[in-house]
């Protein structure tokens, strides 16, 4: 019994030492492919990782993604996050759930285009944000928007944009607080989202105010 109870003990302590250093040897380029592919099924649109790709099991399951972009590579309208950190729920994920612990996106870049009727152009494309279940409990995005109005031929950029938040995108709901700067003015604000009852789109409400 005593020879049984120590070769399970060796057991374990060699798979936790394979889960904790194996990740350094592990060449987590090779699964490209497969990342780009789950992430473009999530978020509806292309997505490509053109920089380097990390993953961890322990002490708790991560993802670490560089140099990610979102969009047909000539768009006009794409998103550019140059740090991807993500940690999971080690619980809901034997569970076969999709749940973030916490999610960081440094270096975001997003550039949006308003038509001459003023509708965004990702409105019309089918299957944008098609996260399925995916929960997120802390969001944490710093980065920069820019917004091209065809109608007036303009365009607004806001930056130094701070945002935490949460994601629910089950029931279509993104909401948290932030700040941005615009022409050397500093903005909070407060954003969520949600579907409508017909359950197409998605409704965002923006609550901006200036510091005096």
């Amino acid at each position: 019994m005593q020879t049984t109870l120590l070769g399970l003990a060796i057991a374990i302590i060699l798979a936790l030492l394979a889960a904790l250093i194996g990740p350094y040897f592990v060449d987590w380029s090779r699964f490209r492919p497969q990342f780009e592919a789950e992430a473009t099924r999530f978020v509806g649109l292309p997505v490509r990782v053109d920089g380097t790709i990390d993953a961890r099991l322990l002490p708790t399951p991560s993802l670490r993604l560089r140099g990610v972009n979102v969009g047909a590579r000539f768009d006009e309208s794409n998103i550019r996050v140059e740090k991807l950190n993500v940690e999971f729920s080690l619980g809901s994920l034997l569970r076969g759930d999709w749940r973030a612990d916490e999610l960081t996106l440094n270096g975001l870049a997003v550039d949006l285009g308003l038509d001459d009727r003023g509708h965004m152009e990702w409105a019309s494309r089918p299957g944008m944000f098609n996260f399925g279940a995916l929960t997120v409990d802390r969001l944490n995005v710093t980065g920069m928007l820019s917004l091209k109005d065809a109608a007036s031929r303009s365009l607004v950029t806001l930056e130094d944009v701070a945002f935490r938040g949460d994601i629910r995108t089950a029931a279509g709901v993104i909401r948290g607080d932030g700040s941005f700067r615009a022409s050397g003015i500093q903005y909070p604000f407060r954003l969520s989202t949600g579907r409508p009852a017909d359950g197409s789109g998605l409704r965002l409400r923006v609550g901006i105010r200036r510091i005096p």
